[in-house]
């Protein structure tokens, strides 16, 4: 009886979903629209991510993109769209702005047929807007080689190279060598996860005398069950196991007191292990030893390049190399890390200008 219920109530709920969603792109185009044509100057700030997107890294990029974008233009307002929003919106909105108005895509390690989803907003962005200075913030790029993948990598190619004024930014060594090969046409450039551009964390006054574990739960991590209860018996102290990837939604309001709680909640640990990439950048931006697991592909392991400077962050190959890269990392007692700003985020502005 149970299922004969729920089978006759999901075509009303996927209506009442349907209807739902179109109330809300109502809602969100107005509000763009509204901005758009509001007095002044502007920048487009797109493919950011939704609410529905729970992963705090993702959200923590747009903290500090955001916070970027203020700095260095006081003046222009910031017009936020949404990979939902660039997806289906954008055709009814682009008679709206202006071809001097710049826009700069959200960072992350989307580009390629991984993420489709963030990949086709991104196409549509590019392509609605050919006379406007587009800056594409650091990407990690990765296209399998298969059939899907290489189409979708002709695709990306075909629409990027088109452009008169397009600036790519990949996120690691391996990333930028892709899109020499790929973007021959686009103005090209490399920068660390925008995150570390965040300077608003505080140092503990104690630690809790535990280990964190921030490890991957998706399909990106290289690890069995198994594997992982090897790593966590080779503790030498009390644990946590956390993942950036969260189960509640992140709103807007929340994004940088989210941000601001995974900071403090880092700062407490004695030290970190992940195989995540922003587990990585929150250590880093507390100042705390951390061991390094790769993925199951460039996305940590080209971008560890970065973090040469880091002298209390090591990369583990395995995780049987865990508890000698934690000695090391626990030895260290410099804790100075790179004017990441200076070095690298604020020379991206005269793409903009």
């Amino acid at each position: 009886m149970k299922a004969l219920i729920k089978n006759l109530l999901r075509p009303i709920y996927r209506i009442y979903l349907s209807r739902k969603k179109k109330r809300e792109f109502a809602q969100n185009l107005e509000r763009i629209t509204q901005e758009l044509k509001s007095p002044g100057k502007k920048i487009i700030y797109a493919i950011t991510p939704p609410s529905r997107l729970k992963n705090i890294g993702d959200q923590a990029q747009f903290v500090a993109i955001e916070a970027w974008l203020k700095r260095h233009f006081p003046d222009h307002a910031i017009v936020e769209v949404d990979k939902d929003e660039a997806t289906w919106l954008t055709s009814s909105y682009k008679s709206l702005v202006d071809s001097s108005t710049p826009i700069v895509l959200h960072s992350g390690g989307n580009m390629g047929d991984r993420a489709m989803w963030s990949e086709t907003s991104r196409r549509i962005m590019i392509e609605s807007f050919p006379e406007n200075t587009v800056l594409s913030l650091p990407q990690t790029i990765y296209f399998h080689d298969t059939d899907f993948g290489k189409l979708q990598k002709a695709k990306t190619e075909a629409i990027y190279n088109n452009h008169k004024n397009l600036t790519v930014v990949a996120r690691d060594n391996k990333s930028f060598d892709i899109a020499n090969e790929m973007f021959p046409k686009c103005k090209l450039d490399k920068a660390p996860d925008f995150v570390l551009s965040y300077n608003e964390q505080k140092e503990p006054e104690q630690t809790n005398g535990k280990i964190l574990y921030c490890m991957r739960k998706d399909s990106e991590s290289a690890y069995t069950q198994a594997d992982l209860e090897q790593l966590f018996a080779s503790a030498d102290r009390p644990y946590d196991v956390f993942d950036t990837t969260i189960p509640e939604a992140i709103t807007k309001e929340q994004r940088k007191a989210v941000l601001d709680d995974t900071l403090n909640m880092f700062s407490q640990y004695d030290y970190i292990v992940t195989d995540r990439f922003h587990g990585l950048i929150f250590s880093v931006l507390c100042k705390k030893p951390t061991v390094v697991l790769p993925t199951v592909d460039h996305k940590l392991t080209s971008a560890f390049d970065w973090f040469d400077e880091v002298k209390f962050v090591k990369f583990a190959h395995k995780i049987q190399d865990v508890p000698a890269a934690t000695e090391e990392v626990l030895a260290i007692q410099e804790r100075t890390t790179p004017s990441w700003n200076e070095l690298h985020f604020d020379k991206l502005v005269k793409y903009i200008k």
